[in-house]
């Protein structure tokens, strides 16, 4: 990776806060309303009826978000060494390189041609890490789950609901209703106006068609960090990935325009991310239970603690896809228990995600797979 920026020890160079500053993470750092598990259960349920309809259309089995990739990726992550304490926690407490397995993915549970403006997400499964694990969580696996944009749609679970039940409304609408959609601008999404979201920042289908391997990527909600409490973004950090930054992809009629992007791509050459952190430093400007709220970057900068490097290769053979989409699951739930998973939205996910991955694998007649090496994934 010749190309790879040196702009990590940039990063480490700004004046971080002292550690008092931090926000400490504690076990009753959260809210739980009194209906949660309510309002839970009725987004499983939306979620696998979702999941029963296009199985039903696909003759298949997908994920009722996340769908479609467009790459999946072998490399590694390296924590970087000398990292000062707050940064130096759980995951990223000792310099060392891990092996990795992401997939690039658009956020509809629909396989829907590239012409649509969706969200993009980027999963990233971390390999051999050590450490006690989330109850329940066996394989030694930490999965980070970014999506493009730097805060959620909506506040809460509720707020997820609202858009969940929308969108159920809508999946058996046509695509070319979507696509029309989306011509008519970011102000005309009816499911931003069922929660009074700001459509021109939100818009379900409003994602703009830029390259996805030039964007930078979020957890959006919060997440335990050892002894503190903070959001990871992920960014990219070489040439070829900056040159990416303002590039349009043009989708026309191609179906599987990021695809064929994410491809030419690692046909020819490598790519390097890094692994920031925003350390939680207010109660009031960084809530946990609202992850609509961008955490302001003015009271705590991301910091890198890690890189990701992505070596040129054939990211979407068959046999990689198939292993992937079919066999191949992200959680939340796959996390160590330093890095548990905070907030509202991310409790939600901890159950929705374990019982749509079990509904996915069971339409599929096939068993899911947690990788131990990169050799378990196929080339």
């Amino acid at each position: 990776m010749g190309d790879y920026i040196g702009g990590m020890s940039a990063s480490l160079s700004h004046s971080a806060p002292s550690p008092p500053s931090y926000r400490p993470y504690s076990d009753d750092i959260e809210t739980v309303a009194p209906d949660e598990e309510q309002v839970i259960d009725e987004i499983v349920a939306s979620l696998a009826r979702v999941s029963h309809l296009l199985a039903d259309r696909y003759r298949h089995g997908v994920r009722p978000s996340h769908a479609k990739s467009h790459g999946i990726l072998k490399g590694t992550l390296t924590v970087l060494g000398g990292l000062p304490e707050p940064l130096a926690q759980g995951l990223f407490a000792v310099p060392r390189s891990y092996p990795v397995v992401a997939r690039l993915s658009t956020e509809p549970g629909e396989l829907m041609a590239d012409s649509v403006h969706t969200p993009r997400g980027l999963s990233l499964k971390v390999m051999g890490v050590s450490g006690p694990m989330l109850d329940g969580h066996r394989d030694a696996t930490q999965d980070l789950l970014f999506n493009s944009g730097r805060r959620f749609a909506v506040a809460d679970l509720k707020g997820f609901l609202r858009i969940q039940q929308f969108l159920e409304g809508i999946a058996d609408q046509p695509e070319v209703m979507k696509k029309a959609g989306t011509a008519l601008g970011f102000a005309a999404n009816g499911a931003l106006h069922l929660v009074g979201a700001d459509s021109s920042l939100l818009d379900f289908f409003g994602h703009p068609h830029t390259h996805p391997l030039g964007e930078s990527y979020f957890t959006h909600a919060p997440l335990r960090y050892g002894r503190y409490v903070a959001k990871l973004g992920l960014f990219p950090a070489c040439e070829s990935l900056a040159r990416l930054a303002d590039v349009t992809i043009a989708p026309a009629f191609r179906y599987s325009a990021l695809k064929d992007a994410v491809v030419a791509h690692f046909a020819e050459r490598g790519a390097a991310y890094e692994v920031r952190a925003q350390l939680r430093t207010s109660e009031r400007t960084m809530p946990i239970e609202d992850a609509s709220v961008e955490w302001p970057e003015a009271e705590s900068p991301f910091l890198t603690v890690a890189r990701v490097v992505f070596p040129p290769q054939a990211a979407y053979s068959p046999a990689r896809r198939v292993f992937a989409d079919d066999r191949l699951t992200f959680s939340p739930a796959h996390s160590l228990a330093a890095h548990r998973p905070l907030g509202s939205l991310m409790r939600g996910r901890l159950k929705a995600y374990a019982t749509i991955s079990k509904l996915r694998a069971t339409i599929n007649a096939t068993s899911r797979v947690e990788p131990r090496t990169l050799d378990d994934i196929p080339d």
